[in-house]
């Protein structure tokens, strides 16, 4: 959620400004940066974004900064991260939550410390402050400082007079970048301009920045062998080109994304299909819309003949007395870092189950925690709504279905089609969700309903919708109308259906029930019905029609957002990487 930058180099603020720019998609509500002048800190702290601001900096070879995701204390520039330490000597930035900070807060008060925010993470820089005391080293005191913490953190400091940056992480991402200058950050989106060459701090390490990275065990201070990384995406993926909004640009993507999802390894392929087929029990995990993309998998493997439970994986407690050894563990996610996901997928490490991932982050958390992992290839996603990495999910997942029967081949044909098809159909239906768009602005409802592998699109259209237009948006199976939520529809409340050749006529019997309680009914289909008021035609790519479904609604809430004045690269209240519960 939150970002972290440090840097070690010249012109260190001024790249530390630029990195912080770089981390806005994750989601922030304050933001600030920490670097050595005269013998003291300058901190420049302040709320709302980034674009603001055209803050003036001295000249510092290091610095650090923090795009901050309010969790303990308010919205305020007091709240706001690089906090220092009561003696004005340590400046710190902090991502995760401190389970013990009352503890730990006691213990300070008791020996006089005081504190200027309501936050858990001005507790750690003042406890490395008292450290500081019977240590002989910064780094010492850091990595003691450490061992006291319970929960999660990623953290970089910086002590008064020593030129280096000391950093470390326990279930929030880190990475190193290796360039003219040296850079941590939450991620490489934050120096990808300036290097590709990194390493990934792995849980429960640290690394002292001065006239080169090392890295340390934080428990026993030993320090670490390590090998560096090169970037497989570049500079120029993560910016929006001639796109007005990354949203856009993503969604426009997701034809090159599609082929590149279905380019996977022959040998990592085999070997996740044969824990498949091999499992007693599979289960598909995520979160938000990687939940989605797993409700969608579990008809896909339905269809071949195989079940699989799907669960969210905050929920994922009611199931861990049900694994083994002979489970299968199926985790999905964009970022790879989403706390929920990882919880779950330690808790079913404990009990013996193979864990398998879906993940679009190189070396993410997830990524490394996984027995077998499978790499989106989406390319970096920058907006806060998941589109391409979605549609991507379905591919990959449309693609183990098949090749649990043998059929990866058809499997493959079946998405080239369907990416080819969809890249007409993007450019061919911007003009006409626009106008739509026109028309819902001011609606205070949507519902989606679909049947079979139409329902979970319904869910992830309800989504989108609400995520970036704020209009409330319900998604749900066509025949549960009736049990409860048709009580809502009113004159004039849209309603969109999605239609496959499967479910066609009874989803029709829904709209036209729909339709005589007053509702505005907007039918998506491969064909047109007079029983809908709206049209909206897809073409029709057989048993990947969940791809086509989704991309007009995709269109539909990005037009939405921009007729009610908002942001769609960046809504309100969301991250893109929720990294704590």
């Amino acid at each position: 959620m939150c970002g972290i930058i440090g840097i070690k180099g010249s012109n260190a603020t001024e790249q530390a400004f630029s990195g912080l720019k770089a981390l806005e998609y994750r989601g922030y509500d304050s933001w600030g940066i920490a670097y050595p002048t005269n013998n003291e800190f300058s901190v420049e702290k302040k709320t709302g974004h980034i674009s603001n601001s055209n803050p003036v900096f001295s000249d510092s070879s290091i610095a650090i900064g923090h795009t901050r995701w309010a969790t303990h204390g308010n919205v305020s520039e007091r709240n706001a991260h690089p906090h220092l330490s009561m003696d004005g000597k340590i400046a710190l930035v902090h991502n995760g939550i401190v389970e013990n900070f009352a503890e730990l807060k006691k213990s300070l008060l008791e020996k006089n410390y005081a504190f200027k925010s309501d936050t858990d993470s001005e507790i750690i820089v003042n406890l490395i402050q008292e450290k500081m005391k019977s240590e002989n080293s910064f780094e010492e005191a850091v990595r003691k400082s450490l061992l006291e913490i319970d929960g999660s953190y990623a953290i970089v400091a910086i002590h008064q007079g020593e030129d280096k940056l000391v950093c470390a992480r326990n279930g929030s991402p880190l990475v190193l970048g290796f360039g003219e200058s040296f850079f941590v950050a939450s991620d490489a989106t934050a120096f990808i301009g300036e290097t590709k060459k990194v390493y990934f701090l792995n849980d429960n390490e640290m690394s002292v920045i001065s006239l080169e990275p090392k890295v340390f065990d934080v428990a026993s201070g030993k320090e670490i062998n390590f090998e560096t990384k090169e970037l497989t995406w570049s500079f120029e993926q993560a910016q929006k080109g001639s796109y007005p909004h990354f949203m856009l640009k993503e969604i426009s993507e997701q034809p090159k994304a599609l082929e590149l999802a279905i380019e996977q390894p022959k040998e990592k392929l085999d070997e996740l299909t044969s824990l498949i087929k091999s499992s007693e029990k599979v289960f598909l995990i995520g979160c938000g819309t990687s939940y989605h993309a797993c409700v969608a998998g579990s008809y896909f493997f339905s269809n071949a003949g195989l079940h699989v439970e799907t669960i969210l994986a905050s929920e994922f407690s009611r199931v861990e007395n049900f694994l083994n050894e002979k489970t299968l563990v199926v985790a999905l996610s964009q970022s790879g870092e989403t706390a929920d996901l990882l919880d779950a997928v330690k808790a079913a490490k404990k009990k013996g189950a193979k864990i398998a991932s879906i993940v679009n982050v190189m070396d993410s958390s997830l990524m490394r925690t996984s027995d077998v992992s499978i790499l989106m290839n989406a390319g970096p996603e920058i907006c806060v709504l998941s589109t391409k990495s979605y549609t991507s999910q379905l591919a990959i997942l449309l693609l183990l279905a098949y090749s649990v029967v043998g059929k990866n081949d058809e499997a493959k044909q079946l998405v080239k089609e369907t990416a080819s098809k969809i890249e007409s159909l993007i450019s061919s239906s911007k003009e006409e969700m626009e106008l739509l768009a026109e028309k819902l602005a001011n609606k205070k409802n949507i519902f989606v309903i679909g049947r079979s592998e139409a329902f979970p699109a319904a869910l992830e259209s309800a989504l989108k919708i609400k995520e970036v237009s704020y209009i409330h948006a319900e998604g749900f199976a066509g025949a549960e109308l009736k049990h409860g939520t048709i009580a809502l529809i009113e004159e004039g409340t849209p309603a969109i259906v999605l239609c496959t050749p499967e479910t066609r006529a009874e989803v029709l019997s829904n709209a036209i029930e729909m339709k005589s309680r007053g509702a505005l009914t907007i039918g998506v289909d491969s064909k047109e019905h007079s029983e809908f008021d709206f049209n909206i035609a897809v073409p029709d790519c057989g048993n990947a029609n969940i791809i086509s479904l989704i991309i007009p609604i995709q269109l539909l809430s990005y037009f939405l957002a921009l007729k009610k004045g908002f942001d769609p690269d960046k809504p309100r209240n969301l991250a893109k990487s929720v990294t704590v519960k």
